[in-house]
């Protein structure tokens, strides 16, 4: 993640020297003959257009993966209590069920998919409960299984939760014109232009990793974890000590 971050901010910084050569070096950038309010318009709507759909992006992505994140606690509290509910010969089989979740299914949500082997363990508990003779417990016990169930189809959902794909294209677009309005404006090619105008390239290549490392709920430096279903082990382990 922090190798990543830094490889972007470099390339940032690089493309922005890159155009401050390539554009700064012309009679008219070092002359400065250019319309002033004209520019001041094209440096306002540059820069405003690339914090738009930067903030856009961000705060899309980051209410997906929280979002995600809630689901696996609805799921994870599902789970307890049907742990709470069930008999010595199912429990063994909810935690089968969620460790599979955890070192099987986490990585294969990060491809869009569920994991076939997690939901035949799943299948293996209901139908466990299934063939238990009819009594309020079982009852309760394959109720407590349909909410499993529903949480575990709405987490799935979430695996295909991502912002409209124009948007990413438009980011790195409005990324560039943000680094071209400078020589546009003026700034000729320096040591001290470049060390400038390099600066906000890093921000402008960092500001572009986070967003692209943030486009689904599963992978990527900022995700969901199976903390909820770890935290669930635990509090098997507790259950059981208890009786």
């Amino acid at each position: 993640m922090i190798v990543g971050f830094i490889l972007f901010a470099l390339l940032g910084a690089v493309i922005a020297v890159l155009v401050l050569i390539a554009f700064g070096r012309t009679p008219r950038s070092r002359e400065g003959t250019f319309s002033g309010g004209a520019l001041g318009f094209l440096g306002s709507a540059s820069l405003s257009s690339f914090v738009l759909v930067a903030a856009f992006l961000i705060a899309g992505s980051w209410s997906n993966i929280n979002t995600a994140k809630g689901h696996t606690f609805d799921e994870a509290r599902a789970l307890n209590a049907a742990y709470i509910d069930a008999d010595n010969s199912t429990r063994p089989l909810l935690r089968d069920y969620v460790t599979s979740v955890i070192h099987g299914e986490f990585a294969t949500m990060a491809h869009g998919k569920a994991d076939n082997a997690t939901w035949l363990d799943l299948d293996a508990v209901r139908e466990h409960v299934a063939k238990e003779p009819v009594t309020a417990d079982s009852t309760q016990e394959l109720s407590d299984l349909d909410e499993v169930y529903t949480t575990r189809q709405i987490r799935l959902a979430d695996t295909s939760d991502t912002l409209p794909g124009p948007l990413y294209p438009a980011l790195v677009a409005t990324g560039l014109l943000v680094l071209l309005y400078a020589p546009i404006a003026g700034l000729t090619f320096s040591l001290r232009e470049s060390v400038a105008l390099g600066l906000v390239g890093a921000v402008v290549g960092f500001a572009v990793f986070m967003v692209l490392h943030m486009t689904h709920p599963y992978t990527g430096p900022v995700h969901v974890t199976p903390i909820a279903y770890t935290q669930s082990l635990t509090r098997f382990s507790q259950l059981s000590a208890g009786g």
